[in-house]
């Protein structure tokens, strides 16, 4: 978790605010990349708030501030529009994989629509303070013309970097503020993806934010233009938690994942090989050499042959133990008798006799 302090609430149109956050001077800068989020949370009265995720707006190499920017809707962004300056600001990030490489995606066309215009705006920045020959086209759908986020901004960057152009596309009412080599009317579709694309799809990287109806609409748009789904990032943008559904994930939580399951199987395979030691072998019937127990019923045998070489004491009579008794309602045969084995003896013991007592009389 970072520390920061903020330096500035502003509204930067009617229904959206820029929070700016200066790094406390004893917390390190959070290194994060183009196109993620963090966490958001506070304290106000002695109270916490709740933890909200934004998009971060500013540019990774601005290491002392971070700049975010939200619609004021609910309660926890009514909030944050209204905290003073100095108040301290807790972070947690970065977060997410909708990130924008330069060395990897040197043309893209960015399709925004609304608030999902963040994201972009730190990768747009990002190139434009590294003055990077990347050649990228953002197509940003808004309402109206007066309700158009970080325009000055993006008209801005294009001046010092023609590579980095930007297309508002308007929904609704009129166009007169924009220039018209940056404005068009209408929605965001192949008509128009065509025309700044130069009906190009082999091998730009295609990258959309933004609610999820517009962000079903694109990718349609897309396939429906043969644009391998590898070449399509995306981001479902929600204020409070944005969702990816892109090809790339965050790459820390998939290793943390990796890991733990590495974990989890390597024990279950040390606890299986422990058991298969204690446990006894499957018993075929009768033991074998390599067997254990071939050594204990060998011992018993040698015991049981000395046991039975020691002559009887002298108390000690046999008998024969498997005679065959015979009465009138026997039903087996005579020959049975004949052809059973020879009798065995077992061992009768004779208690000695008792001693004799001789009762003595008393005398007269």
């Amino acid at each position: 978790m970072h520390d920061y302090l903020v330096s500035e609430v502003k509204n930067i149109t009617p229904s959206t605010i820029l929070l700016g956050l200066k790094r406390d001077e004893n917390e390190r800068p959070i290194a994060f990349q183009p196109g993620q989020y963090a966490a958001i949370n506070f304290e106000k009265r002695g109270k916490k708030s709740a933890v909200r995720c934004f998009s971060i707006v500013s540019s990774p190499t601005d290491q002392d501030e971070l700049k975010f920017s939200m619609r004021v809707r609910g309660r926890f962004t009514t909030k944050l529009s209204k905290l003073e300056e100095g108040t301290v600001v807790n972070i947690r990030g970065p977060f997410g994989g909708f990130i924008y490489d330069v060395n990897r995606d040197k043309e893209a066309i960015f399709i925004a629509g609304g608030i999902g215009i963040t994201p972009f705006m730190s990768m747009m920045t990002y190139c434009s303070k590294l003055n990077t020959d990347n050649k990228i086209t953002l197509l940003y759908s808004v309402q109206d013309q007066n309700d158009i986020a970080f325009k000055e901004d993006l008209l801005n960057i294009e001046k010092n970097n023609p590579n980095l152009k930007t297309i508002f596309v308007v929904g609704n009412g009129p166009i007169d503020k924009l220039n018209p080599s940056n404005a068009a009317t209408g929605r965001i579709d192949a008509n128009l993806i065509d025309k700044y694309s130069s009906s190009d799809y082999s091998n730009k990287k295609f990258f959309i934010c933004g609610p999820p109806g517009f962000m079903k609409a694109m990718v349609s748009v897309l396939a429906s233009k043969g644009v391998d789904s590898k070449r399509i990032l995306t981001e479902a943008f929600t204020q409070s938690s944005p969702k990816q559904s892109s090809i790339l994930r965050s790459w820390p939580a998939n290793v943390y994942a990796i890991g733990l399951v590495g974990i989890v199987l390597g024990s279950l395979i040390v606890m299986v090989g422990d058991l298969l030691r204690i446990l006894p072998p499957k018993s075929s019937g009768q033991p074998t050499k390599n067997s254990p127990y071939y050594l204990t019923n060998a011992k018993q045998k040698q015991i049981d042959s000395l046991v039975n070489s020691i002559p009887p004491s002298p108390l000690v009579i046999t008998a024969p133990t498997n005679q065959t008794q015979t009465s009138s309602s026997s039903s087996t045969p005579s020959s049975s008798i004949v052809n059973s084995t020879p009798p065995t003896f077992a061992p009768i013991y004779l208690s000695a006799p008792a001693p004799k007592t001789t009762a003595s009389i008393p005398p007269p």
